[in-house]
């Protein structure tokens, strides 16, 4: 029974883990599509990716909240771009 126990511990920690890579590795992948192509609407990284916008506003919220990216509004339209904060200015 206490083998039981620690091997469910176990795989509780392993897919936890895996959870978190796979995470990393979508956030990764959508910050290598705006430093990549620049500005770009929820829609555009969709198409790009083969999926649907509802499943990559989460994650680029989930950057946004971090200050990893950030979202600006253009008209009507949003667009996702980088946070550079190497270029913006300096004030003393």
């Amino acid at each position: 029974m206490i083998e039981m126990q620690n091997f469910e511990d176990v795989f509780e920690e392993e897919e936890e883990e895996e959870g978190n890579w796979l995470m990393t590795a979508r956030l990764e992948i959508l910050e290598y599509l705006l430093r990549r192509y620049g500005n770009l609407r929820a829609k555009d990284i969709a198409d790009i990716l083969g999926c649907k916008v509802r499943s990559v506003q989460p994650l680029l919220k989930k950057l946004e909240h971090s200050g990893r990216v950030k979202c600006l509004k253009l008209g009507k339209n949003s667009v996702w771009t980088l946070n550079e904060y190497g270029y913006e200015t300096i004030y003393y």
